[in-house]
């Protein structure tokens, strides 16, 4: 069915009649940020279900300001800075394992990701996951070597022009994106799998001061929620209430994933920021703050400050 046309003025309308307040920033709002993305996107917490239910549309909760909604949307975006910053830093961690620990292992051989003997493929699903790899890793060199002038990527274009087509993986790895990376990691042999762990460990131990055992299979828990957030933070989705791929994979439980791969202060000071934000949602929308905690995955301020405290003693 054909979605029509709706100005501004008939978009404040529609909010009034569902029963949001409106004011003189309603409009700015709305041109700057699009109904979509800010009503759409955050009306459920102030939805009244009865009222809608009756109506057989959206109805909202009585005294219900378009602010307040403006708010939820302003906070989640705020999260989602933190998060990707955090996110990014994460995966920088893990490129730079990979391609450390593959290149140890094969430190005789040029290009050696492009050997499929060299990337372990026990099953046919295995051997598909592989042969997608490689092809797209010979698309980044194929795209990315050409000269700059013609859009390629100057680091790339010089180790196929200075180094007879050598491309390290080192060097590939900062063209591949965190799905690619990881996806890389997952076909690599379980020894250099194994290898990643333990670098993890040791970056651990050095910043924490206390060892921490990191498996292969937890790393690659961590790192398939870290892809799967990072995805929506790169596609400006709403973050707060996401559950990637099940009800487990909570912001809360990414929170605790990074814990084990990234240094101690960049952890606590990603922790102090979301709890800024807390306090920023409790101050702004005391009534639904706990409904907000709690999509993402954490029952309160104080549950989240026992978690930060235990972190600080341990």
């Amino acid at each position: 069915m054909h979605k029509p046309f709706t100005s501004i003025d008939a978009q404040i309308s529609l909010l009034e009649v569902r029963g949001v307040i409106c004011d003189s920033n309603t409009a700015s709002a709305l041109m700057r940020e699009g109904y979509y993305s800010v009503v759409n996107g955050y009306k459920n917490p102030f939805l009244d279900s009865e009222a809608g239910t009756a109506a057989g549309d959206d109805r909202f909760l009585p005294g219900t300001r378009f602010d307040d909604i403006l708010s939820l949307f302003d906070f989640d975006r705020r999260l989602r800075f933190a998060v990707f910053k955090a996110l990014t830093l994460a995966e920088a961690v893990l490129r730079t394992a990979c391609a450390y620990c593959f290149s140890e292992d094969h430190v005789d051989e040029s290009n050696a990701y492009m050997n499929r003997e060299n990337l372990f493929q026990p099953s046919s699903e295995q051997r598909d996951i592989v042969t997608g790899m490689m092809r797209t890793m010979e698309k980044i060199i194929d795209k990315g070597g050409r000269a700059p002038e013609e859009g390629g990527k100057g680091y790339l274009h010089h180790c196929i022009t200075c180094h007879d087509g050598e491309v390290p993986l080192w060097v590939l790895a900062n063209d591949m994106s965190i799905g690619q990376v990881t996806t890389f990691y997952r076909i690599m042999s379980p020894a250099e799998r194994g290898a990643v762990a333990r670098q993890f460990e040791t970056l651990y131990a050095k910043s924490h001061r206390k060892p921490m055992r990191i498996t292969s299979a937890k790393l690659d828990s961590i790192y398939s929620r870290i892809k799967n957030f990072r995805n929506i933070c790169a596609h400006d989705e709403r973050l707060y209430c996401a559950r990637p791929f099940g009800l487990n994979n909570s912001l809360f439980q990414l929170m605790q994933d990074l814990q084990l791969v990234l240094t101690k202060k960049d952890h606590r000071e990603f922790l102090q920021q979301i709890e800024s934000l807390m306090l920023y949602i409790m101050r702004k929308l005391p009534t639904i703050a706990t409904q907000v905690f709690e999509s993402m995955g954490v029952k309160s301020l104080e549950e989240f400050r026992s978690y930060m405290e235990s972190l600080r003693k341990s």
